[in-house]
């Protein structure tokens, strides 16, 4: 543009010498020197536009560097759930017992016999907004990220507690769980790609992947099957090319690094020795030497205990994904194989996070905990391997089917949650009475409801979707879970995480996509559970006979806090893609 403007004037100040060198007839020189500067000024105007144009175009291919989409859901759902009978454990009241020349209280269960019940939300609107970004840093290196809103309509920030993980607010299901406005990082990773492989590092795609691709409509997206991991995890992860091997084309074979609890200084909200709140010491005046009378038994006290040292919670997870395009009976086919494994170690009680209403027992009189509290681990409990295989398999444009299986087996290292109820004794006690002060009467327990042996569980999830057009789709989705299953998915957006289920769900749904990018959805989830404490890796030991009778929700088990039998929603829900 410089250039441009020097050559306009020097065509400019030759002008003149030109019409001299021609001896024009008498011209008017000032009439012609006027005239060439307002050419000259047209031209600098002209040469600003021009400026102003390549301004916009630079900035245009700037912007296109990052790419922008993303999603809005306005659902409406309806929930109906029942709670079978069940016996509410409330804590424990003194019971006088005499040894020799003293007369000891001992704790004595206080339990409230709770009838069936029903409740219900008939209406409820939420909006989830997700935007997607994705930066090219060069040929082989791209930043992916997406930012997620997730509100009820005139909900709390923090979830009120219904006895599911998926309502304990923290960095797992962030963006997952309805709490505010905020935008929460969903997402965030850099991806680099080698010949050899693929290199992620930072806040990875381990949410809402294979075969929930199939009910949503979309292609895969994340790495974990969904039976496996559904949450936001931190980490790094590496997946080789398996072509050059003779496998089909975008084979891949991946493993993967990643802190779920980051115990030291800094990190998990606390540092590597701390106290926590952990529950109630139900009368630490029971043994100070005087009987007790009625009005001393609400002074339970709450029971703080240290906590730590703690280890940091790893997950180290190996997947295999082979996808077959093949042509048979006149059309065309497409599967994929998911293998994966996953190693939970050094799992925790709780991660870091904030809930209301927190399940801690207390007897009616008792000054109970802060109504929204943070929460915090306090016991590594010990390892879980995690095996899990996912076949779907969709024929021609119109049919689609999967198949997925899970299996799980812990290896507790004899710990147990701090959380519970405490009693204090006297340090001398007849040999089998436990002795000494603050002893735990009661807690959320150990890993799979055993801390000394290890447990297997298992659970299937199959569906099939038709779309007999591009437009309409059918799908029937079923699921079920042994009584100890677990799986590693703190919240889908649904009432409570279907996947997770002790018991079966059941689901059905139509997916009209009646304009462009704009889609209606209504469907129908069905839960029946068979077992207390679904979507926890924790559990209370039985107080007699096996953990599965014990916590059979159709045996009227004694629970801290209720948990549902069954849970009916309906929900409608408007889809906007951009």
């Amino acid at each position: 543009m410089r250039t441009f403007r020097v050559a306009t004037w020097l065509l400019a100040g030759a002008a003149p010498f030109s019409v001299r060198g021609q001896q024009a007839p008498a011209p008017d020189l000032r009439q012609q020197l006027t005239d060439l500067k307002r050419q000259v000024a047209a031209l600098e105007e002209k040469a600003k536009e021009q400026d102003k144009v390549l301004t916009k175009v630079e900035t245009k291919v700037s912007q296109n560097a990052i790419s922008w989409g993303g999603e809005l859901r306005t659902r409406f759902d309806s929930q109906s759930w029942h709670f079978k009978p069940y016996t509410q454990f409330m804590g424990f009241s003194p019971q006088a017992m005499p040894m020799g020349q003293a007369t000891f209280y001992m704790p004595n269960p206080v339990v409230v016999p709770t009838s069936a019940q029903d409740w219900d939300n008939s209406v409820q609107w939420s909006t989830r907004l997700r935007l997607r970004m994705g930066i090219a840093i060069s040929e082989h290196a791209k930043i992916f990220g997406r930012l997620t809103m997730f509100k009820v309509h005139g909900g709390s920030d923090v979830p009120i507690f219904n006895g599911s993980p998926n309502t304990v607010a923290n960095s797992f299901n962030s963006g997952k769980v309805p709490t505010n406005d905020v935008l929460h990082v969903e997402r965030a990773s850099f991806v680099y790609d080698w010949p050899v492989g693929v290199l992620s590092i930072g806040r990875q795609n381990t949410s809402e992947g294979p075969p929930l691709e199939v009910r949503e409509g979309t292609e895969r997206q994340a790495t974990p099957q969904a039976l496996a991991v559904n949450a936001s995890v931190d980490g790094i992860g590496w997946k080789f090319h398996l072509d050059a091997l003779g496998l089909p084309e975008n084979t891949l074979f991946g493993l993967c690094y990643g802190v779920g609890y980051e115990s030291g200084f800094g990190g998990g909200g606390s540092v590597k020795t701390n106290a926590a709140v952990v529950g109630f010491n139900f009368f630490p005046l029971a043994n100070s030497g005087s009987p007790l009378t009625p009005a001393q038994y609400p002074q339970a006290a709450l029971q703080v205990n240290s906590v730590g040292p703690l280890k940091d919670s790893t997950v180290l997870g190996a997947m295999f994904d082979m996808p077959l395009l093949f042509e048979a009976l006149g059309t065309v086919h497409s599967a994929n194989l998911y293998l994966g494994f996953n190693r939970f170690g050094n799992m925790t009680d709780i991660p870091f996070g904030s809930l209301t209403q927190f399940p801690v027992p207390a007897m009616p009189g008792m000054g109970g905990m802060p109504a929204t509290q943070y929460v915090t681990a306090t016991n590594n409990l010990g390892d879980m391997d995690q095996m899990t295989a996912t076949w779907k398999h969709r024929i021609g444009d119109t049919f689609t089917y999967f198949l997925s299986g899970g299996r799980i087996k812990s290896n507790p290292n004899g710990k147990a949650s701090q959380y519970g109820a405490y009693w204090n004794f006297p340090a001398q006690m007849p040999p089998g009475y436990p002795a000494g002060p603050n002893i735990q009467l009661a807690g959320f327990g150990g890993l799979l409801g055993d801390p000394k042996n290890g447990q297997s569980a298992s659970a299937y999830y199959v569906g099939v979707r038709f779309d007999p057009t591009p437009d309409l789709g059918f799908g029937v989705e079923f699921n079920h879970g042994s009584p100890r299953w677990f799986t590693y998915s703190p919240a889908t957006g649904e009432a409570t995480e279907k996947l997770s289920t002790r018991g079966d769900v059941l689901e059905a749904y139509v997916h009209w996509s009646f304009a462009k990018n704009v889609a209606l959805r209504i469907g129908h989830l069905d839960y029946k559970y068979s077992h207390a404490f679904s979507g926890w890796h924790i559990a209370p030991g039985p107080m007699q006979g096996s953990w599965e009778d014990a916590y059979d929700l159709g045996k009227n088990p004694m629970l801290q806090y209720a948990f549902p039998s069954a849970i009916k929603n309906t929900y409608v829900s408007l889809e906007v893609k951009f």
